[in-house]
């Protein structure tokens, strides 16, 4: 693993079974009870990191009091999605999702005080399609959004860069951060899929132009193709920024046998993006990333992937 240094830690729980979108939804508890089986075998140097539920200041660090509310009240009235737009929920999601957010700040909080050197956070709902102000596709909360804003916050870092890998655009953590230089924002992801967002011509916004690097790829490209665009475009941007925390969207749905996504990427790809992650943080950021789980519907694909990520998140050979 990572040489006897600080170790790697993971947090998952079978709590986040309980957000239940329905039998046949491709977010379901089965593609988490898969992953959660996988992550159960890992070693035991691999620290298992605990969770708690985010505060609701917390969650207003990165979305709007009212839809906070108003998520809390759909939930409470048992409806069966968000009024907002698309997203599925039941009677358990606003707890889930609130634990699901502090899972991750936690992770931060272990990675900040030195106790681990990475984390990796299987948590759900998923999160980076939720804006300020609105649920989509299959998220509540932003929480690598919120993670931002609270190391900003809480630990007083000024420059904060988010990975996102997902096969999906981030539209949500891309509209949070659009107007704002300090955090840099990375998104690769399959052109021309939902949310029809992320084109290469959006670069942020007044103070935030060119904190923002969207890097679409087309259908049926594989993995070498974006460790190449990762390599021309991603990593001299993060070289550039500096930053002094690393964020990843670990959406595993560009694998080649996911049914929600186009590209044809292996699980060697996310080990290959994950050990370029690890050395950029381990130059400019003493080594400190979080990743958080977005999508992945294959389940047996998604532990396979997941558990390669979690393997170089403790590979610390220079690889850019």
């Amino acid at each position: 693993m990572n040489g006897g240094t600080t170790p790697v830690g993971v947090h998952y729980h079978a709590c986040y079974e309980r957000h239940d979108p329905g039998a046949t939804h491709p977010e379901s508890p089965a593609r988490y009870r898969a992953l959660r089986a996988a992550l159960e075998e890992l070693p035991p140097e691999i620290v298992r990191l605990p969770g708690r539920a985010a505060t609701v200041p917390e969650i207003l660090l990165a979305h709007e009091h009212w839809y906070h509310d108003l998520v809390y009240r759909d939930v409470e009235t048992f409806a069966d999605q968000l009024r907002t737009g698309d997203t599925a929920i039941c009677p358990e999601s606003y707890d889930v999702a609130r634990e699901a957010t502090g899972g991750v700040l936690a992770a931060v909080d272990a990675v900040m005080r030195g106790e681990v050197s990475r984390a990796f956070c299987a948590v759900r709902p998923p999160g980076h399609h939720a804006t300020a102000s609105r649920g989509m596709g299959f998220c509540v909360f932003n929480h690598v959004a919120i993670a931002a804003r609270y190391l900003q916050s809480r630990h007083h870092l000024k420059r904060i860069a988010i990975v996102d890998w997902d096969v999906h655009h981030g539209n949500g953590t891309e509209s949070i951060f659009l107007e704002d230089p300090t955090v840099l924002y990375v998104s690769l992801h399959e052109q021309g899929l939902y949310p029809y967002t992320g084109p290469a011509s959006e670069r942020g916004r007044g103070e935030g132009e060119g904190a923002t690097l969207n890097l679409p790829l087309p259908a049926g490209s594989d993995g070498a193709f974006a460790l190449k665009t990762w390599d021309e475009h991603a990593a001299p941007a993060i070289e550039t920024f500096q930053p002094e925390f690393l964020l990843i969207s670990a959406g595993f749905d560009a694998l080649a046998s996911d049914p929600l996504g186009g590209l044809n990427w292996n699980a060697e790809t996310f080990a290959e993006l994950t050990r370029r992650c690890v050395s950029l943080a381990e130059r400019f950021c003493h080594g400190r990333i979080v990743s958080v789980l977005e999508g992945g519907y294959d389940p047996a694909g998604l532990a396979r992937a997941a558990l390669a990520h979690v393997g170089a998140l403790g590979d610390e050979r220079r690889k850019t």
